[in-house]
């Protein structure tokens, strides 16, 4: 049986796999990853955390999880699909981007307008939410390009200094 796989111009995506775990433990355990991904540094993780979670976001019929390669293969991230909602057309997502060479504004948004187009054109989701650190710049201009637009902002109680951004898309104004 053939892998579904998605395919953006710089990357591709297609099913988080058990294989990908170990490297997205390191990845996820990297200070600078959980700065971008979470805006602060945090507890590290180990291999039974992620295997315990990668078992409850499979049995989740509302959620998919992507990985995120290059063309030759390789893992270097992923994408968590979730809360699909098929009744109001509507989803959350979240990005773990690992591999520091694709953080520049050009690959990452290959990576988003990929992940984007499956949700909105390939599921017809009509508006897909993303929580994200203030602290990523470079990620919140390139969201608020694509057509996103910050509808809530907070304080995370237990990381001092860092807000986290409730951001919108709506499918009517995504500009890939």
């Amino acid at each position: 049986m053939t892998e579904h796989r998605i395919l953006g111009r710089e990357v591709r995506l297609r099913p988080l796999r058990r294989e990908d775990l170990p490297q997205r433990l390191a990845m996820i355990n990297d200070p600078e990853v959980q700065r971008l991904w979470i805006g602060v540094s945090a507890d590290q993780n180990t291999l039974e955390d992620l295997e315990i979670w990668f078992y409850m976001v499979n049995q989740d019929p509302y959620s998919e999880q992507w990985a995120i390669e290059t063309p030759d293969g390789r893992y270097i991230g992923d994408i968590d699909l979730h809360s699909i909602n098929q009744a109001r057309k509507e989803a959350a997502m979240s990005v773990m981007l690992g591999d520091k060479a694709y953080w520049p504004a050009g690959a990452r948004r290959d990576i988003l307008v990929t992940a984007l187009r499956y949700a909105l054109e390939g599921k017809g989701l009509r508006r897909i939410t993303m929580e994200v650190p203030d602290s990523d710049r470079d990620g919140l201009e390139l969201l608020q390009e694509l057509g996103f637009r910050i509808v809530d902002e907070y304080e995370l109680d237990m990381f001092e200094g860092v807000n986290e951004l409730t951001l919108e898309l709506l499918a009517e104004n995504f500009n890939p």
